[in-house]
């Protein structure tokens, strides 16, 4: 089965690498199959992560489960990174939709954002 892209992530370079790797593994311990590549959009060293879910009939039904669980990650990583003292910096992307700053956003507005069809 092809994997359908659910959205993408993009995180500024400004951030330090290790909140960037902490990302990272937030989303495989959460079970969030996202793939990590340059950004060639906003900044030459930012990074982006697509996460994707595999398709069928099975990931429809769960689409929106799978949505929540991963804006739940972005949250809780956002809010890590604010008890450091580190404003997060990004955005979220989608073809159909505006981007959604992560560093603005509420978390209720990223739930909402994901949630989305």
């Amino acid at each position: 089965m092809s994997e359908i892209p659910l959205c993408s992530v993009t995180i500024s370079s400004q951030l330090p690498l290790d909140e960037i790797d902490s990302l990272e593994t937030s989303l495989l311990i959460n079970s969030i199959k996202a793939q990590k590549f340059p950004s060639r959009v906003l900044g030459a060293d930012d990074v982006a992560f697509v996460a994707t879910v595999v398709g069928g009939l099975a990931a429809t039904a769960n689409l929106i489960e799978y949505s929540i669980k991963f804006a739940k990650t972005i949250n809780n990583w956002r809010r890590e990174l604010r008890l450091k003292g580190i404003e997060p910096k990004g955005r979220l992307e989608h073809p159909q939709r505006p981007p959604l700053d992560i560093g603005k956003a509420t978390d209720e507005e990223i739930v909402e954002w994901l949630s989305r069809k």
